[in-house]
C-alpha cells in the first residue's frame, strides 16, 4: 500500500490545485466543437464556414441569446 499523501498536497480527491498553464479552449457557440474563428460583427465563435453562413443569417435577438449563454452579451449596432 502506498504511503498516504500529505493533506495540503493537491491530488485527485481535492480541488485545491493551481490554475492551468494552458490557455482555455474556445468552443463554437452553435455546434459546440472547438472554434478557431470568431465573427468580428457578432462576436460569436464558429468552427467552420458553414456555421459562419448560418451566424450571418441569425436575427440580432438570437445572437444576443447565444452571447448571453456565454456571459459575453454585447449590444449590437
Amino acid at each position: 500500500m502506498p504511503p498516504p499523501c500529505p493533506p495540503d498536497r493537491p491530488n485527485y480527491l481535492n480541488i485545491q490545485s493551481p490554475p492551468s498553464i494552458y490557455p482555455s479552449k474556445r468552443y463554437c457557440d452553435i455546434t459546440g466543437f472547438e472554434a478557431p474563428y470568431m465573427d468580428p460583427r457578432t462576436k460569436l465563435r464558429y468552427a467552420d464556414p458553414e456555421v459562419f453562413k448560418r451566424i450571418r443569417m441569425l436575427p440580432d435577438e438570437y445572437v444576443q441569446r447565444y452571447l448571453t449563454l456565454r456571459n459575453a452579451a454585447v449590444i449590437l449596432r
